[in-house]
């Protein structure tokens, strides 16, 4: 197809009989699509990666930013130490805590984050958001659970 549109492109005639298809073995062939799909896909692939890689800095600079004027009740200050050591691959648990428990209540910190920079982004007071004391009140609520 590409030999075929390369010699019309050049001027000459498209071929009017048909072509038996090449002779290769299964190997060969394996190799030469996989090689031409990561030729046409290797782009796309380090794009994404590289995408993925500066969401994720940026949400950890969010919830680094917002969380660190929070009251010891929401984040404590060894809490917002692992938040701060945070890394790509490895979100913060709280210690002492069952793994449900420490993930739901990190997942509430960070939303509350979240709906802080919302807010700010808005040109609103976060301090007067009902949701942002929703999700204070849940974060206190599995306190408590603890």
């Amino acid at each position: 197809m590409v030999v075929t549109l390369t010699k019309v492109a050049a001027g000459e005639s498209p071929p009017t009989e048909s072509t038996p298809p090449p002779d290769v073995g299964l190997l060969e062939a394996w190799i030469s699509v996989s090689l031409m799909n990561l030729i046409v896909f290797l782009p796309f692939v380090v794009l994404t990666l590289f995408l993925l890689w500066r969401s994720g800095r940026w949400e950890r600079k969010v919830i680094q930013e917002e969380l660190a004027n929070e009251f010891a009740d929401t984040v404590t200050p060894e809490e917002y130490e692992g938040i701060k050591h945070d890394g790509v691959f490895r979100t913060c648990r709280i210690a002492a805590v069952d793994r449900r428990r420490s993930a739901a209540l990190v997942n509430a910190q960070h939303e509350l984050a979240f709906r802080k920079r919302r807010v700010y982004d808005r040109g609103g007071n976060p301090e007067a958001d009902p949701v942002v004391t929703s999700w204070r009140e849940e974060i206190r609520r599995l306190r408590e659970m603890v």
